[in-house]
């Protein structure tokens, strides 16, 4: 197994309690960002999503601050986005290229959004607490990066009373629209977790295909192979193979897949853990899961993920062998299904599926939503395939 170097980076945070990110951090290298062809001269430089802004500026009549910014669609896309606010900072893309947006160099940044896909994800997930990722598999681009509940950026862009007003109210909010729930919320990933205990299965010669019977297992379940087991949702066959694994093997295949390592796509995210299957110790993201499934359609190269169109240099690492992720896709592919979890109270509802770009390049859809409705995620992703073809 080819060893997985990762990058670190120590972030500041400010508002971390409340927000999970970062006010004034992450700075990556803001030449990934473009002189500015979509702002007025001396406004902010836009971020882009399919070439157009969703972003802009107007005068804030202060000398010494002399714009405000302002969004179109501005609850759709805040989980890209972020906000720049006079008062209260800035974070996601707005933080991340700061200086480059800034109206004295006024660059534009593109994104690799889908403005198609992250409606889909929007409308599909409505107001309930939920996140939904499109990734490219062969690309490493991400589609549509949603958090609901969401916020509008403009209503504490500035320092008025009115602004004061927005931020407390957005703040005091129990759904913490400020939370981006896709990149930072990492919860138990109930059967969905089964796809990597299949790959390292495989991976480790327990089974030379996924269409051998296994050991175990009652009712519908007994002797159920890989695939069978998946659709089935066979939680003793997979536990079964967990034992035979053991917590080395099954940990060694996880961080493979990207688990236990940080991650910028320039935003910063959450770190999926591994602590112990056991144990039921084990952590995962939106984004994460659908890194997973984004390898096994891609032969087991993992490619990013990236948000940022241009002059971004992609990690690329094996974390399955071809065979392996060749073997594993078919029985992932046919299971639509995903039971939901209960982590302390806390219930999800999964779903994972594939769809494809125009161009015919897989593409992984993920979503999960706070609710005991199995169904509930599903419309997510149903929404975000069908937005694609």
């Amino acid at each position: 197994m080819p060893s997985l170097n990762e990058r670190f980076l120590v972030v500041p945070c400010l508002l971390a309690l409340l927000t999970g990110c970062s006010g004034a951090a992450d700075t990556p290298n803001e030449g990934d960002a473009k002189p500015s062809s979509s702002s007025p001269a001396g406004g902010f430089g836009n971020i882009l999503v399919d070439g157009k802004p969703v972003t802009g500026s107007k005068p804030s009549g202060n000398d010494k601050i002399p714009y405000l910014r302002t969004y179109t669609a501005g609850e759709l896309y805040a989980p890209v986005t972020g906000y720049r606010s006079l008062a209260y900072g800035s974070t996601g893309l707005e933080s991340v290229f700061k200086g480059s947006l800034s109206y004295r160099k006024s660059d534009d940044v593109e994104t690799t959004i889908d403005p198609e896909v992250q409606k889909a994800a929007f409308g599909a997930l409505g107001e309930e607490r939920g996140s939904a990722i499109a990734l490219n598999a062969k690309t490493g681009a991400l589609l549509a990066v949603m958090s609901t509940p969401s916020y509008d950026p403009e209503a504490f862009s500035g320092n008025s009373p009115g602004d004061q007003e927005a931020w407390q109210r957005v703040t005091g909010d129990q759904g913490k629209p400020l939370y981006n729930r896709a990149l930072r919320e990492a919860s138990e990933p109930g059967e969905t977790f089964d796809v990597v205990i299949a790959a390292a299965a495989l991976d480790h010669g327990l089974y030379d295909t996924p269409d051998e019977p296994t050991d175990g297992g009652s009712g519908e379940c007994a002797n159920a192979t890989i695939r069978e087991a998946l659709a089935r949702s066979c939680n003793e066959i997979f536990a079964n193979l967990a034992s035979e694994l053991g917590e080395e093997k099954l940990r060694e295949t996880a961080k493979a897949f990207g688990f236990d390592q940080e991650l910028l796509v320039p935003l910063p995210v959450t770190a999926s853990t591994y602590g112990s299957y056991r144990n039921g110790t084990i952590t995962v993201t939106a984004i994460q899961l659908a890194r997973v499934a984004a390898a096994l359609a891609n032969r087991g190269l993992m490619v990013g993920p990236h948000l940022v169109a241009e002059g971004t240099e992609d990690r690329i690492t094996q974390s399955v062998p071809a065979a392996t992720a060749g073997l594993l896709l078919p029985a992932v592919r046919e299971k639509t299904e995903w039971a939901p979890t209960d982590d302390d109270g806390a219930p999800s509802s999964w779903s994972l599926v594939y769809g494809q770009t125009e161009k015919g390049e897989p593409v992984a859809l993920v979503a999960r939503m706070a609710t005991s409705n199995a169904d509930a995620a599903a419309r997510v992703t149903s929404a975000m395939a069908e937005a694609l073809s």
